[in-house]
């Protein structure tokens, strides 16, 4: 990637929410963590590193850059600012989720992808072999979901979300920004 010009990698580790950073691949035994795969990727190039997965606050961002990444990504920690478009039902789920237990599921897409574990991840297991390939399982689940959703319910609905949902809240993006940054000074 640095040979072929890249500006900065992302180093998405196995912790981060929705779709995986190797997409294309169903093996998800070799994913590894974020801070195990950071300072990997921050020895073999000499481009600026973006950790990403499992961060959700400032102390996640201090040992992010102290394992030798220029940058943080963030996606999960947002998801309840007032200024994400996160749909009720989801914000719903970020609120309510016991421990915010999440999973690695293809049930939603045909690919795995990591969100907070509901009914149909429960029943039909996380990885399901009978899952239709991507990207056919969308459609398959679609029915499922709108029925849920119509009455408030997440029970079939992809509610993508990182290994790390504990940085969650209902405060401004700008807010949470200071927030994270605030030890890295």
């Amino acid at each position: 990637m640095e040979q072929q010009g890249i500006d900065a990698i992302i180093a998405q580790g196995l912790e981060a929410g929705g779709h995986r950073g190797h997409f294309l691949r169903d093996e998800i035994n070799i994913q590894m963590g974020s801070y195990a795969l950071v300072p990997q990727i921050v020895r073999a190039v000499n481009i600026p590193v973006i950790a990403a997965g499992g961060i959700a606050d400032a102390k996640g961002v201090c040992a992010a850059l102290t394992l030798g990444a220029a940058g943080v990504q963030i996606g999960t920690a947002y998801m309840l600012c007032p200024e994400a478009k996160t749909s009720r039902v989801h914000r719903a789920a970020l609120k309510n989720s016991p421990s915010g237990q999440t999973t690695l599921t293809n049930l939603f897409s045909g690919r795995p992808a990591r969100g907070i574990t509901n009914r149909i991840i429960r029943e039909l297991s996380a990885i399901c072999p009978d899952a239709p390939e991507f990207p056919m399982a969308t459609s398959a689940v679609a029915p499922l979901r709108a029925a849920g959703e119509s009455n408030d319910s997440g029970d079939f609905s992809p509610l993508w979300a990182g290994q790390n949902t504990s940085g969650c809240k209902e405060i401004s993006a700008a807010h949470l920004t200071e927030e994270l940054a605030s030890g890295t000074n």
